[in-house]
């Protein structure tokens, strides 16, 4: 089993014995088999999100709480229209601006696109599992991903693969802004 279901059963041995409960007591209040306490403790089986939440209810806790982890912290992190540092390129036909903290890049990025009549943005293919979603807010933009070509129009949508050379186009006669948010495939740790 995982490091994360040895803490869970840890943490759910803990906090039953820290209410004085007993496997049966706690069963009864969780709606949840004997047996299946009794492994969840030994760390021999990987619970389902239903039997967790069912015991967090029985013991009035978070599921945070019950797996033995921190709360995650607030974070608001505001990227000011004006600072610069977070425009990517900017030249006669293209703006590119990330809308995300730096630090997440390499997870999920978020971009503000634009893209003057002729412009073009063409990308060598990303990390392999590399998809884009694009929202166009206004103007006009072909999409290539591969082989695969379509054309957007104002508020369209796409989703392509970004592991293969793709490319924005603006072939129309005004300014062309989307969003784009690039997810990279998760990395096991």
């Amino acid at each position: 089993m995982s490091k994360r279901t040895e803490k869970l059963a840890a943490q759910l041995k803990s906090l039953r014995k820290a209410r004085d409960l007993t496997q049966e007591q706690l069963s009864k209040l969780a709606g949840v088999s004997k047996a299946m306490l009794s492994q969840i403790e030994q760390n021999k089986i990987n619970p389902t999100v239903a039997i967790i939440l069912k015991i967090c209810d029985a013991l009035n806790v978070s599921i945070t709480e019950l797996l033995g982890e921190a709360p995650r912290e607030n974070i608001l992190k505001v990227i000011r229209d004006s600072d610069e540092h977070y425009t990517f390129r900017k030249d006669a036909s293209c703006e590119i601006r990330t809308l995300s903290p730096l630090n997440l890049e390499k997870s999920i990025e978020h971009y503000r696109i634009r893209l003057e009549p002729g412009g073009q943005l063409a990308s060598e293919a990303h990390f392999a599992g590399t998809e884009e979603f694009l929202y166009l807010a206004s103007g006009r933009l072909t999409v290539t991903s591969g082989s695969d070509r379509a054309e957007l129009h104002k508020r369209d949508s796409a989703h392509y693969r970004a592991d293969v050379p793709h490319c924005l186009s603006n072939e129309g006669k005004q300014t062309a802004e989307a969003f784009l948010i690039v997810r990279y495939p998760s990395i096991p740790a």
